[in-house]
């Protein structure tokens, strides 16, 4: 239990929120919009669950919730999230070659760092070609609207890694005329985050540019990191059925390992720096009876990984180049009748190389790269009236692998409606493909085409729950779920030699979430959410048994935003089965962050100013996410946003 001695700053923090009062304003029209922008009191940690045509629970993070949490990363923006668990080393940058910045979804994506889990941005896969999983560094919030998130399985869709799904809406600028944001925040450990964006809708043309930096020295000795980010968007509608848009990116981060505090320093610090461009062209189409888009993405992208060889006492880099690019069509059409079947193709290319740069020595890449095509539909059908409606589902995704043939998704649902509350049910069998990073190791190992014979991982996923309100005040959210995962891939070790990889890594996952929203009151808006987890075996990785959240955004006067979240976890096993074979267990751990929020209209209509005071880990809780990898303890950092 925390002592009086660490809960009375937060305390006193909270409570210095009335040692101000409302500020008076004398111009009545900026004080009417002020008012009008700002009294808006957003849902803590998560926006809204709800239901799609397909029986899936959809979760939902806007831009505001990212702002309440000083989320950094797409990690931070979802740590309180029931079902969902992340690890980090550092407390700007993710640490790519390891766990040192990435998440898991009930259990999964622990065979390579998120590697089953889905991130996209806009729809389109986002991960290394190669090492087959996602870079935090990649996926920057700064241009991000909302963040959707599927925490059951999602094969037909979204196709291979998809065992659960993040996706990056990036925001597009509708407002008339031109606008834009800058914000500065800095605090503990020397850290910097910048960010700034402009945009303009002019007719049929609407632009967005957004760039950001961050920078931190980091909570210990060479634990630092930086990301820097820029993005533009331009749109273009042809006509009232057609419009064009093309998204650009460019990231670049670079993070330290601080390395275990149970280890002796190696006398070089690892680092990972990884730089990406994106660019993503989408048309999209309206008709009379449906409506659809085509999309054609290329992601390009350069990994530089500084590393310490103990047995010849020497430093060596391990550099990648990879390359995704590929071609999604999908449409929706209405059939009449209350029917709709969405069609799709997906067809994806990823893959590049990989070696080792010793000082006296190259070891030699496999330049390779991985095919997917894979044809898809997705049927449902509307049944009853106004009071109640069913709507059953069903699809099939056939999924072709240039190396690994053909593989089959599918899943079925069934949600039924009456009025603000929904039951859902939902069954699907999901598949993900072993990746490039099996031929680039086998061929380092001597192995040669042995990874070929290697087969996907199969998760069949069945779950139950209910979303609605109880009352105008209330919301309420719970599923159950069973996972059954077959054949997944897991590291072996000598002996005997060589190593390899094999589908070894059996497991299920029973599970219950729950969460709950509140609105007391028009300035009050309280969240609550629970998971627990029953692994089998019971060192399942990234599996707590169970975690609980809460948080309270409350406005104690005009212009004043406090905002207060909280998570605890239970103790957990980790691994990074990429180079380990048993489970370490990790303690336990409750966190606690609040915000502190004043804004002020001032100058020309429009105009806002928001200062913010951040304070994380406000009891200053000893945890680790991973062993010998102590977190920050107390930290503070202070901000202002100014919107035109």
């Amino acid at each position: 239990m925390p002592t009086l001695r660490k809960v009375l700053p937060v305390l006193l923090f909270i409570a210095s929120c009335f040692l101000f009062g409302d500020e008076p304003s004398t111009d009545a029209m900026v004080e009417a919009e002020f008012e009008e922008t700002i009294t808006v009191t957003a849902p803590p940690i998560l926006d809204r669950s709800s239901v799609d045509r397909y029986g899936n629970l959809v979760g939902e993070v806007t831009r505001k919730q990212v702002e309440e949490l000083n989320a950094h990363d797409v990690a931070d923006a979802l740590r309180n999230v029931p079902g969902l668990v992340i690890s980090r080393y550092n407390p700007v940058g993710s640490y790519g070659g390891a766990d040192g910045g990435t998440l898991f979804i009930r259990g999964h994506g622990s065979g390579r760092p998120g590697a089953e889990i889905q991130m996209m941005t806009d729809g389109i896969p986002r991960f290394v070609g190669v090492w087959t999983h996602p870079l935090l560094d990649t996926l920057t919030l700064d241009h991000v609207d909302r963040i959707e998130i599927y925490r059951s399985s999602q094969p037909v869709l979204m196709g291979t890694m998809g065992f659960g799904a993040i996706n990056l809406v990036p925001r597009r600028w509708t407002d008339a005329g031109p606008g834009g944001r800058i914000s500065l925040s800095g605090g503990s450990f020397n850290t910097f985050i910048g960010q700034v964006e402009a945009g303009g809708a002019w007719g049929k043309t609407d632009v967005y540019l957004s760039g950001g930096s961050m920078k931190s020295d980091g909570h210990r000795d060479v634990a630092d990191g930086e990301v820097e980010d820029l993005y533009g968007r331009f749109g273009y509608r042809i006509s009232p059925a057609l419009d064009f848009t093309l998204q650009i990116s460019h990231n670049d981060g670079l993070a330290s390992d601080p390395g275990n505090i149970n280890l002796p320093r190696t006398p070089v610090t690892p680092s990972f720096g990884i730089v990406d461009d994106f660019a993503l062209a989408t048309l999209s189409y309206t008709a009379r009876r449906g409506s659809g888009s085509v999309k054609l993405y290329g992601d390009d992208g350069s990994i530089d990984w500084l590393q310490w060889d103990g047995a010849s006492s020497a430093s060596f880099r391990t550099l990648t180049d990879y390359r995704n690019y590929g071609v999604r069509w999908r449409e929706a059409l209405d059939l009449g009748e209350r029917r709709e079947l969405i069609v799709g193709y997906d067809y994806d290319v990823y893959g590049g190389i990989s070696y080792e740069d010793h000082t006296n020595s190259r070891t030699e890449g496999i330049d390779l790269d991985f095919r997917s095509s894979a044809p898809y539909f997705m049927f449902s059908q509307t049944y009853g009236d106004s009071t109640i409606t069913w709507i059953p589902s069903f699809g099939v995704r056939y999924n072709d692998s240039k190396y690994f043939g053909a593989e089959w998704g599918y899943q079925v649902g069934l949600s039924i409606r009456r009025g603000p509350s929904t039951v859902y049910t939902n069954y699907a069998h999901a598949f993900n493909l072993p990746g490039v990073y099996a031929a680039a190791l086998y061929g380092t190992w001597g192995q040669g085409d042995a990874w070929k014979d290697l087969n996907a991982e199969l998760l069949d996923h069945v779950e139950l729950g209910y979303t609605g309100s109880l009352s105008q005040k209330v919301d309420l959210t719970v599923s159950i779920y069973h996972d059954e995962v077959t054949d997944a891939l897991r590291f072996v070790p000598p002996p005997p030699p060589p190593p390899s990889f094999a589908n070894i890594g059996d497991y299920t996952l029973d599970g219950i979430e729950a969460s709950l929203h509140v609105r007391p009151s028009d300035t009050v808006s309280l969240f609550a959410g629970l998971s627990w987890m029953n692994p089998d075996p019971a060192d399942v990785p990234n599996a707590p048994e169970w975690s609980f959240s809460a948080g309270v955004n409350w406005i104690p006067a005009r212009g004043w935003t406090v905002s207060l979240d909280g998570q605890s976890v239970s103790e957990s096993y980790v691994l990074n089965p990429r180079f380990a074979t048993s489970q370490v267990a990790v303690d336990g751990y409750t966190l606690l962050h609040v915000r502190t929020s004043r804004a002020f209209s001032f100058g020309t209509p429009g105009w806002i100013m928001e200062l913010h005071l951040d304070g994380e880990n406000l009891t200053d809780e000893t945890y680790e996410f991973r062993p010998g990898y102590p977190m920050p303890g107390r930290s503070w950092m202070a901000g202002v946003t100014l919107t035109f």
